[in-house]
């Protein structure tokens, strides 16, 4: 017969069960803090190691296609002006 603290223990279940058992359950999690510091400190190094690109400029291409949205959202409200 197996014993109830060497089952698998769903999160829920430890809610409701013995102090004992939840003890167990919570001593048998990974050290996830451990985990989570050293993924911080590998993040924080890649992301000091990449070079900052230098800010985009407006191209051409992006120029026109300002000019032609706002000559678009401009166009109906002048025609309505004009064609009362």
């Amino acid at each position: 017969m197996v014993g109830v603290a060497d089952e698998i223990v769903s999160p829920e279940l430890v809610l409701v069960s013995p102090p004992d058992v939840a003890a167990q359950a919570r001593e048998a999690l990974p050290d996830y803090e451990l985990e989570w510091e050293l993924l911080v400190a590998r993040l924080r190094a890649e992301a000091a190691a990449v070079e900052s690109d230098p800010p985009a400029r407006l191209t051409f291409g992006a120029a026109v296609f300002t000019l032609a949205a706002a000559l678009t959202s401009a166009a109906p409200l002048v025609l309505l002006i004009l064609f009362r």
